[in-house]
């Protein structure tokens, strides 16, 4: 069993505080494979085994939402046998990883658990140590069964066959949230617990209270910065709206979207993947 974190990173300020919490850990990851073009490679990587994946595509819109094509390049252009999708405005707890592994050597996935926290009183190695206690609980009780609206794409694990077998976060879902939600909901049916998903702790990672910007600065996008010239569009028998100018499209049936498969399973053919490597080593 190898581990990959997958981190959609947008945000810079907050990317190094995840990236000194995981190197702190009781056990360090196989990899960490940071997705998008908004982080450069003056990076501090803390010693941790680092690589930049660079998405281009004609086919799948980057710049707005675009969550679900970022996890799932992370999983699809992984090279280990399991990932842990991890937020880029969360820090680590000191287990994070060793619990993450403990977890998928007995089942295929799981949801992980988050806590609000402030930062500003912790250095990074601090607040990785503290007890979940300290912090205000996202899903209340955690260690419990919950709805699958409470999936969350922040704090993920799961073998990547489990994951690309299931066709991914829906592309569907572009342009918009929910593409945790809909894949929790498809693994929860698969697996035979209906409507129902257990949230873990541990794993948990801490969030800033209050939250972060959920965007940080947009390096590189495929549609228009002007406004689209939109037309009604049909996607995968779903009602939509589309960009006749570039690859922007938004699924307006949002019953389709949780109908049970996904509209669009993620095809590695629509994208182009270079990989960078961080210069900061320390």
């Amino acid at each position: 069993m190898t581990l990959d974190v997958v981190v959609p990173a947008l945000r810079r300020e907050t990317i190094e505080l995840l990236l000194e919490s995981l190197a702190l850990n009781t056990v360090a990851p196989d990899a960490v494979s940071i997705v998008g073009a908004e982080i450069d490679t003056s990076l501090a990587v803390f010693g941790l085994p680092v690589r930049l994946l660079r998405v281009r595509s004609d086919r799948y819109p980057i710049g707005d939402w675009d969550l679900a094509l970022r996890r799932d390049v992370g999983v699809w252009f992984s090279e280990c046998t399991h990932v842990l999708l991890l937020d880029d405005d969360l820090v680590a707890s000191a287990t994070l990883v060793e619990d993450s592994l403990a977890l998928l050597k007995r089942q295929p996935f799981f949801w992980g658990h988050h806590r609000y926290i402030d930062f500003a009183p912790f250095t990074v190695a601090e607040l990785s140590r503290l007890e979940p206690g300290r912090g205000r609980a996202r899903e209340q009780p955690p260690n419990a069964w919950h709805l699958w609206m409470s999936c969350y794409g922040g704090l993920f694990g799961a073998s990547r066959d489990v994951v690309v077998e299931a066709g991914g976060f829906d592309i569907a879902f572009s342009g918009r949230s929910g593409e945790d939600q809909g894949l929790g909901k498809r693994l929860a049916h698969q697996a035979g617990n209906g409507e129902r998903v257990f949230v873990h702790e541990p794993p948990f990672a801490w969030h800033p209270e209050p939250g972060s910007p959920p965007w940080g600065e947009r390096h590189e996008t495929n549609i228009c910065a002007d406004g689209h010239a939109v037309v009604d569009a049909d996607i995968a028998g779903a009602s939509a709206r589309r960009c006749t100018r570039c690859p922007w499209f938004r699924v307006i049936d949002v019953d389709a979207l949780l109908a049970g498969k996904p509209l669009l399973p993620f095809d590695p053919g629509g994208v182009e993947i270079s990989v960078e490597l961080p210069l900061a080593r320390a």
